[in-house]
């Protein structure tokens, strides 16, 4: 069964910038230990993903199961085994303010094409 500990695990240090060897001495770990658990060759016991959890405000099941970086971008599928296509949480103020930026950027594009064609006739 797919787990995402390793992917987790580095996603904590980059979020929190802390090298693995920061995130291994909060737990009492090496960093080659931690290394191991980045790269899926082996797990942390139960008693250090619980200080993990509790470390980072996290459920064990979100640390186990879900891609933390997807769900913090906000993508409502984050644990699921399929997530070739993510569907992010917009809120409507985002849909309108991403629906006023493409229309600003279509008028950008058309006002650049009419240079372009003003430039190639010369």
């Amino acid at each position: 069964m797919k787990n995402f500990i390793g992917l987790n695990i580095k996603y904590l240090c980059e979020n929190n910038f802390l090298s693995q060897d920061e995130f291994g001495a909060k737990f009492g770990l090496k960093k080659s230990v931690i290394g191991t658990y980045v790269r899926g060759i082996s797990y942390p016991k139960i008693e250090v993903m619980q200080k993990i959890c509790e470390e980072f405000n996290l459920t064990l099941d979100e640390f186990v199961n879900q891609d933390l970086y997807l769900k913090h971008k906000g993508y409502t599928n984050a644990n699921s085994k399929n997530i070739a296509e993510p569907e992010p949480v917009v809120y409507e103020s985002e849909k309108e303010a991403l629906l006023k930026t493409i229309e600003a950027q279509k008028e950008t594009i058309a006002a650049m094409k009419i240079t372009i064609d003003t430039l190639l006739q010369k």
